[in-house]
């Protein structure tokens, strides 16, 4: 019996993930930030953005405030906290995946932090001529 729920538990888990194509990781201090989009196949209309927040290896930070836009000159707005688990989501209209750039704002106690993410990188990698 421990068997058969060990196995449907990690079935479950694997569902869960590996779907996502997830942008290269970017630092600040001990913080590591990823964005995955929702949903996966990056395409011109709305996409929920992930930003993805780790203390360290495996520690999420919860403690921030993140707020998005895409471009330089695009309106901040900012993502709702998915309760303490890292992860801070907004959806926002893309126009072209291949040029735009999510400009993602965090701020932890008094400091500040620009990252941008170019959306290329979650774009599928076309073949080769």
């Amino acid at each position: 019996m421990k068997v058969i729920f060990s196995i449907i538990i990690f079935a479950l888990l694997a569902a869960c993930g590996g779907d996502h194509a997830r942008t290269p990781p970017q630092q600040w201090k001990d913080l590591t930030f990823m964005v995955e989009t929702r949903p996966p196949e990056l395409r011109p209309g709305m996409i929920e953005f992930l930003v993805l927040a780790n203390r360290g290896s495996r520690k999420r930070a919860h403690d921030l405030l993140v707020s998005i836009r895409i471009g330089r000159s695009g309106r901040w707005v900012q993502s709702i906290q998915d309760g303490n688990t890292g992860v801070y989501r907004r959806a926002l209209k893309v126009t072209d995946p291949e040029t735009d750039i999510l400009s993602v704002h965090i701020k932890h106690k008094d400091e500040e932090k620009l990252f941008e993410f170019p959306l290329s990188t979650l774009l599928p990698e076309k073949p080769a001529p």
